[in-house]
């Protein structure tokens, strides 16, 4: 009998292990990216092999607000017509995201910031759109959607458009770096399992 429970109990461990690789093996590229990011980004980054990335020299930290939120930066001068294009992560377990946005100017005092939001719990992914307008000094951030369409149809922007940007530097440029800094499962056109979300999708 004893013999038997010994055999079940090692047979239930197995289980248990191969059910936790399973569930931690990435179901998409966003979870290599968060799962990768979280790996390294306390010891060496793995975002630094890669010269177009600027990554903050602050982690480790004891800082609250800063031990579980890192992110990177792609040096501005390599991008023509775009800005500000930064990979962020919250590593804490009641929010487990990541994020990668990037803002592209429609006017001298106006920019558009396009921002995508992985739930690694969720397994989705929402892309979003808001107004950056620029008054001096002072940037007003405007994300309700009405106005955002306004400005968007104002300077003849289409939901086309929209999504010409975001391949542009989230396929075409953030996750082709990706790829050629890790060995991934996954492309830039074949995301694997993960629900995506577009605010503009049904927008003209």
């Amino acid at each position: 009998m004893k013999k038997i429970l010994g055999v079940l109990t090692i047979v239930i461990l197995l289980v248990s292990v191969c059910l936790f690789f399973f569930v931690r093996q990435p179901k998409n590229i966003f979870d290599e990216i968060y799962q990768e990011t979280e790996k390294s980004y306390q010891v060496d980054n793995i975002f630094g092999k890669n010269e177009d990335i600027i990554v903050r020299p602050v982690w480790p930290s004891d800082n609250e607000s800063l031990k579980y939120s890192p992110h990177v930066t792609y040096k501005d001068n390599i991008f023509n017509n775009y800005c500000k294009v930064v990979l962020g992560f919250n590593f804490q377990n009641l929010e487990q995201t990541s994020f990668i946005r990037f803002d592209k100017y429609i006017d001298s005092g106006v920019r558009i910031r396009i921002r995508t939001v992985y739930s690694y719990l969720e397994k989705s992914l929402k892309k979003e759109v808001e107004v950056i307008v620029i008054k001096g000094n002072s940037e007003n951030y405007i994300d309700n959607e009405s106005p955002v369409k306004s400005y968007i149809e104002k300077y003849g922007i289409t939901a086309k458009d929209l999504d010409s940007y975001y391949d542009e530097i989230v396929n075409q440029k953030v996750l082709k770096d990706w790829c050629s800094i890790y060995d991934s499962k996954y492309s830039p056109s074949n995301y694997g399992e993960v629900k995506v979300e577009t605010q503009w999708e049904n927008w003209k």
